[in-house]
């Protein structure tokens, strides 16, 4: 992490194949330390804790809060159901720094370090979802001020010099991946930011009143569509009463497996993607939204799936994934309740 005088931090993170980001934080007195996925969509921080015998827990380093001076807990059980993956555990209380790199030696070095974290230790994890490499545990992040999520110990603990932080995602499991912690980083955008109110205790949510297709107006979001803005999911998920429909207007095909699946010559030829976002026109390009990853017989795999319900408050829900994510530079600013999107430079 890179410590700059006026209170933004910013953090490398690791993209594993272009499907999850990881970023690597220590806790406890002394640190131990863990890769966690960094996730807008959920609002817990946990673990795998020595207290997990679940087989996904094998393959990972172990938090013990016996080795720190610094945790303690009340015992309060919890448990949490993802979109993919469960988990039980307990909460504990401890110190967590988020982790340094040295991008700028000319700038002083200094950790990001909250104290009395609310942290989720793990006992069960059922299933494989987390045995996966670098899946230590979980970042949430969400907008949920009641949760005790980290960026609120960061703003009650005064860390930040704007309630805010920003993410670029990188392509093609390249290096350069960041989440700044405290404000932006302009190196990796231009223009202005596009700013779209979200709904306050929330993943995020927010309200879009256009989807178009090579430019053409669908229709679907004309009474608007809902998204939640997450790091959390791999790709683009569409609306299920829409996603068939969607795949066969790009020209998409279906494989022996039933996934949709382009002809990985041929993107250029792809119609580009518009949300219409607060007046905002945000273009996805096939680049985006085609996968790198080859199914068996060549061809590339969509980024584009169902979403897991049809609609959310009347509205039909998208959820704004990492296919979305990597092709912007978004902020995600907790003070006003709002997200943005700029232009990658």
């Amino acid at each position: 992490m890179q410590y700059s005088a006026d209170g933004t931090y910013s953090e490398n993170l690791v993209n594993q194949n272009d499907m999850s980001y990881f970023g690597k934080i220590s806790i406890g007195t002394p640190p131990q330390s863990f890769y966690v996925h960094f996730d807008t969509g959920s609002s817990t921080l946990w673990v795998n804790s020595v207290y997990c015998k679940s087989n996904a827990c094998t393959y990972h380093p172990l938090f013990n809060p016996e080795k720190s001076s610094t945790y303690y807990s009340n015992g309060q059980l919890f448990s949490i159901h993802y979109g993919t993956g469960s988990l039980t555990g307990v909460i504990g209380y401890d110190t967590v720094s988020v982790s340094t790199t040295h991008k700028h030696p000319t700038q002083p070095l200094g950790n990001l370090t909250v104290t009395n974290q609310k942290i989720g230790l793990s006992i069960t994890e059922p299933g494989n979802h987390f045995a996966r490499p670098l899946h230590d545990g979980i970042m949430g992040l969400a907008l949920m001020p009641n949760r005790g999520t980290i960026i609120d110990t960061m703003i009650e603990e005064g860390l930040l010099d704007e309630p805010v932080f920003a993410f670029y995602l990188s392509r093609n499991s390249e290096r350069g991946s960041e989440v700044v912690f405290g404000g932006t980083d302009p190196s990796h955008y231009t223009g202005e930011i596009h700013w779209v109110p979200v709904q306050e205790s929330s993943h995020w949510q927010l309200v879009f009143e256009g989807f178009e297709v090579d430019h053409q107006p669908t229709g679907w979001c004309v009474n608007g569509c809902s998204a939640i803005v997450d790091t959390g999911t791999s790709l683009l998920t569409c609306p299920p009463q829409y996603v068939d429909t969607l795949q066969q207007m790009l020209g998409a095909e279906t494989d022996d497996s039933g996934n949709y699946v382009f002809d990985c010559n041929n993107l250029s030829s792809l119609p580009t993607l518009t949300f219409v976002m607060n007046g905002a026109h945000l273009h996805l390009e096939p680049s985006s939204y085609v996968l790198t990853e080859q199914n068996s017989n060549g061809n590339c795999l969509s980024g584009i799936e169902a979403s897991h319900s049809s609609d959310r408050d009347g509205m039909p829900f998208w959820i704004l994934g990492d296919v979305f994510l990597r092709q912007f530079y978004s902020v995600f600013d907790q003070g006003n309740a709002r997200v943005g999107f700029a232009t990658l430079a």
